[in-house]
């Protein structure tokens, strides 16, 4: 009588199975890696190649025309806005110096000098970028921001608590360092 061997499909399939359950456990939103490479965002200098020290015209030559211009005189801010490829940047509007290069949305090609993605917790670039910080939560905005003066960095990520998209980054931009140090970080309704 001939022995019984396993069935070597099943044992494959059940192998592959177990590989696909452990990697799915152990990552979370914006841990995937995306099939386009990553975009560089340094902080205090560039996000890919659009640097902080860019004028709008030097933006526009290689981002395109922006799909949307906005004008916040009050605030002394013009943003420019590429949603299409995931940037936003803010001027001064009386001086058109760049205030604040940033990647938003749900793009996942933009990472950190530090590994930080869109749509990862704010908790976990909070942990790979330490104290030091100045924090502002705006419920009625529906927005946290952190901001490192000293290092150019800050990151924005939904204010809903209860919710499952609650503390997720939407947004991570850079600036000169100790540009906005004397900014107040304020919510944009009171």
């Amino acid at each position: 009588m001939i022995g019984r061997r396993p069935k070597q499909p099943q044992l494959f399939v059940l192998a592959l199975l177990i590989l696909v359950c452990v990697t799915a456990a152990a990552g979370g939103p914006g841990d995937q890696p995306t099939p386009e490479a990553d975009v560089p965002i340094v902080p205090g200098e560039r996000i890919g190649a659009i640097t902080v020290e860019m004028s709008p015209d030097q933006m526009v030559a290689i981002l395109g025309k922006p799909e949307r211009v906005d004008q916040y005189p009050q605030r002394n801010v013009l943003s420019y806005d590429w949603k299409s490829q995931g940037y936003l940047v803010s001027f001064f509007l009386d001086s058109r110096k760049t205030r604040v290069v940033a990647a938003y949305g749900t793009i996942q090609r933009f990472r950190t000098d530090r590994g930080i993605r869109l749509m990862m917790h704010l908790d976990r670039a909070v942990r790979a970028y330490g104290a030091g910080f100045r924090r502002v939560d705006c419920p009625q905005d529906k927005i946290t921001l952190v901001r490192y003066d000293d290092l150019g960095v800050q990151f924005a990520a939904v204010h809903e608590p209860g919710s499952p998209i609650h503390g997720l980054l939407f947004s991570i931009g850079v600036f000169r360092p100790r540009l906005l140090q004397a900014e107040q970080i304020r919510c944009t309704t009171p």
